[in-house]
């Protein structure tokens, strides 16, 4: 019997030294929506997201990602993912209620570490008034014109020292494994995953970690057109936002792509487009970094900064990840 657990990726909660540089950030500069703050936790999403919220951005003392959320297809789903994870020594528990969602089941990765958790009963977002979009039924609110405009939540990437052993994890609970970045057999240095069947790209990236657990590389929001893409280069420039890398379109997944760092040091990817691939049974395309994987017109060369991961490696640890990045060919693409 086939079985689809998990609908979309629903938040991430993002962990900044600068939380309200980072909050005045994301609302002024990438466009989003503040809907609520709570303790040390303000809560956001883009203008076209139905969710509470789909950005968390708690105070800590140095940039990471603190969970990764999925809402579940229905509800009994939470219990199920909770059944078959138990004994397996990745459950963490259940937590009762959180700002936004109901009764959540946690679980981490059983290399990355990364926390993750399921849940069903979602709050959604009410416009108020000023806000309210009279004509267009499929929107929660107006068009935002506001900065980049981003519209939701596209995707997370992490960083795990065994990429295929987590991913074998995340397909147990239904995860399809769509594309990787092979630097030479066996050595792996990108991989796409995605929750369910009618995602066009991936709502989950992978990169390897040679000194750390738990670490992540960036989040991803969504615009429209790749016109968008290259109007929200122009938007950070104008907000004295450096651009990492972009815009350029990724071969592994078509996707128009734009890379920027958050004031609290955390990388954002604004991105468009990608290509589409409901197939269940899809065996995932294998790339080598002379393909253009990372920039399909193999005309510019990722910088090595774009892997970097927080929270941040020191010493021998951070001295091993370089060597490694820099042994694949990764930054070879044109």
């Amino acid at each position: 019997m086939s079985e689809i657990l998990l609908s979309q990726l629903a938040h991430v909660e993002l962990l900044s030294p600068k939380p309200e540089e980072t909050v005045r950030w994301m609302v002024d500069v990438l466009g989003l929506e503040e809907t609520t703050r709570e303790g040390q936790s303000v809560y956001l999403r883009g203008w076209a997201e139905w969710l509470h919220s789909s950005l968390i951005v708690t105070e800590s003392s140095e940039p990471a990602v603190g969970h990764i959320a999925w809402r579940t297809y229905g509800p009994d789903d939470p219990a199920t993912v909770a059944g078959r994870l138990e004994g397996s020594g990745s459950e963490i528990g259940w937590v009762e209620s959180s700002v936004g969602h109901g009764r959540a089941f946690r679980y981490h990765a059983p290399v990355g570490r990364h926390i993750h958790e399921v849940f069903w009963e979602a709050e959604l977002f009410h416009a108020p008034p000023g806000k309210i979009e009279p004509d267009f039924q499929n929107r929660p609110q107006r068009f935002s014109a506001r900065g980049v405009s981003a519209k939701y939540l596209d995707h997370v990437t992490i960083a795990t020292p065994n990429m295929h052993e987590d991913i074998a994890f995340y397909r147990t609970l239904g995860h399809r494994h769509t594309a990787q970045i092979d630097a030479e057999p066996g050595f792996t240095v990108f991989s796409t995953v995605t929750c369910n069947g009618i995602r066009s790209t991936h709502d989950l990236g992978l990169v390897p970690d040679f000194g750390g657990t738990g670490r992540a590389n960036h989040l991803a929001y969504r615009v429209d057109q790749r016109s968008d893409v290259e109007r929200a280069a122009e938007v950070f420039m104008a907000h004295d936002t450096p651009i990492e890398f972009g815009p350029g379109v990724h071969g592994c997944d078509e996707i128009t792509y734009l890379y920027v760092r958050e004031p609290g040091g955390f990388r954002v990817e604004v991105n468009a487009g990608g290509w589409e691939n409901a197939m269940p049974d899809w065996q995932p395309s294998k790339w080598n970094p002379t393909q253009g994987g990372t920039t399909l017109w193999k005309n510019v060369a990722m910088p090595e900064s774009m892997m970097e991961s927080w929270p941040a490696l020191h010493g021998d640890a951070a001295r091993e990840t370089a060597a490694g990045f820099q042994s694949s060919q990764l930054f070879a693409d044109k």
